[in-house]
């Protein structure tokens, strides 16, 4: 999961109306680097990201800002283009048969771990089964679910088996269940191998202060002849986002991966800075512990639903640079639907109270992380809940703390925020069905499992997007998540930064980038 905080487009005409076409829209456009003398290669790039990063095993991880690295550390099996679609990396191409169970995955030769142990078939089972194994806890569990075995003809050709088919498998090994780890350094490293990752990506970790900077380094066995350019990327976490925004002002960092929401519009006046805005697809949203006391009843859940008026939050915290959001499926998704909504309602949300068994309302604990986006943002929310007699206590915590809780159950609702993925799948099945791996309201209701798992099997978007909206309609009602806002994508970069081209996955691809 990639969990985010709270929170080059292509520079031809071409590209840019696909990205219209699909809802992906960007403002203030710049075309992509270029430079008339080509590619420069040496320089270290300074990136500035919001965050400190939680893990760097592809394995494990469940944060977004996880996912900032591990694309430069890793390839994935497939790759995502900048409007979203699954491309060959380092599985070439590939064959379906068997209706949908059977795939052949056929890798590329040569390619080697920054270990320089060869990449082939074997390493690709070797991740997948310590995956698949529950004792290892990692979240590809549920991508992985379906897989009934695994088989290596030969060292560069996986065959994968499921149970039933698996229509998004694709777009899954394009994230982190793609990413492939050195089964060697995996042995040598065991527990500590997450801080000492090595893939095949076009930058290899040299050393990680998990309450500080991440040095990267150019992977020297790199399978893309002549990439990367940068010899070195230094990332630094900084939490506060004006701070961050001012470090790029003043030439600290050449690149951040998000710009105060305040500022989007004035940094369009900034010299020798570039900026860009495109729809995303990820959702901030509420996690309500569904085990907790009086947020076991739904209609009590359902009341802070009603409670909490999205558009005047959104003109608060975002300065309007979103929409109101209701569904996990944001409106860049084939399976969003623009129908599906629920009011600002004072009257229901004590309706609902009442229904609960609590007419005048309960005591709850908010965390979110300690900066001043989301604590204001807590404020807001505690401020409209008081409204129908929710009294709310903030906790502000550290990011990794934040989202330990999560996943270990320890909070009883949560800020927290998705950054999605391109197939509706990877935005549902692991949050909303039984026993998902992401699934932190601990939430079950076997009409979501029915149809989230339909889902997975249907052929056709038409089929499937039916069943989304069903599952996201019960979603709404009994709400384990209240969704926020769907989420835009904004970063910015200085001008010496050439080759940069924003994705609307949030990710930051550096092996393409180089500096004046």
């Amino acid at each position: 999961m990639a969990v985010s905080k709270a929170v080059t487009i292509a520079s031809s005409a071409l590209l840019l109306a696909a990205l219209s076409s699909q809802g992906v829209f960007a403002a203030h456009v710049r075309p992509a680097g270029t430079s008339h003398s080509g590619p420069r290669y040496g320089g270290t790039l300074n990136v500035g990201v919001d965050s400190d990063f939680v893990t760097l095993d592809p394995a494990l991880s469940s944060a977004l800002i996880d996912r900032q690295a591990l694309i430069n550390i890793f390839d994935p099996l497939l790759k995502l283009s900048p409007t979203m679609q699954v491309e060959p990396n380092l599985v070439t191409h590939w064959t379906i048969s068997n209706g949908g169970k059977t795939y052949a995955l056929y890798l590329r030769h040569g390619v080697k771990f920054q270990d320089g142990t060869p990449f082939n078939a074997q390493a690709v089972v070797y991740n997948w089964k310590w995956e698949m194994n529950p004792k290892n806890a990692s979240p590809r569990i549920s991508d992985l679910t379906l897989v009934k075995s695994l088989s290596t003809p030969n060292p560069y050709e996986v065959v994968v088996n499921l149970s039933a088919p698996y229509t998004p498998f694709l777009s899954v090994l394009a994230g982190r269940t793609g990413m492939i780890s050195s089964p060697t350094a995996m042995k040598k490293e065991g527990k500590n191998y997450p801080d000492h990752p090595v893939g095949t990506g076009p930058f290899e970790v040299v050393s990680w202060n998990p309450e500080g900077n991440l040095v990267l380094k150019k992977n020297p066995y790199y399978w893309q002849k002549g990439k990367p350019y940068l010899n070195k990327v230094v990332y630094t976490p900084i939490v506060e986002p004006t701070q961050e925004y001012d470090a790029l002002l003043t030439g600290q960092e050449d690149l951040i991966d998000s710009v105060p929401y305040q500022d989007v519009n004035s940094i369009k006046s900034q010299p020798g800075i570039h900026s860009e805005v495109m729809n995303g697809l990820g959702t901030t949203s509420l996690e309500l512990n569904t085990t907790y006391g009086p947020l076991k009843n739904y209609h009590n859940r359902s009341a802070i639903n009603y409670a909490i008026n999205r558009k005047a939050l959104i003109d608060l915290i975002f300065f309007g640079h979103t929409k109101p959001a209701y569904s996990q499926y944001p409106p860049s998704s084939w399976a969003y639907n623009p129908n599906l909504k629920i009011p600002y309602s004072i009257a229901d949300a004590k309706k609902q109270l009442k229904l609960a068994g609590d007419p005048h309302g309960f005591t709850v604990t908010l965390q979110m992380e300690n900066d001043t986006t989301d604590e204001q943002m807590g404020e807001a929310i505690a401020s409209e809940l008081a409204k129908v007699g929710i009294t709310v206590k903030l906790e502000p915590l550290d990011f990794t703390t934040l989202l330990t809780n999560a996943v270990d159950g320890n909070y009883e609702f949560n800020i927290l925020g998705w950054s999605g993925r391109p197939d509706p799948d990877q935005n549902s099945y692991a949050f909303d069905t039984t026993g998902g791996s992401f699934n932190f309201p601990k939430y079950s209701n076997p009409e979501v499992n029915k149809f989230l798992l339909q889902a997975r099997e249907a052929p056709t978007e038409a089929q499937r997007k039916i069943l989304y909206n069903d599952a996201a309609k019960i979603i709404l009602q009994q709400a384990p998540y209240i969704f926020i806002a769907y989420t835009p994508v904004i970063q910015a970069w200085s001008s010496k930064v050439e080759g940069y081209r924003e994705y609307p996955d949030d990710l930051m691809r550096l092996a393409n980038v180089w500096l004046k």
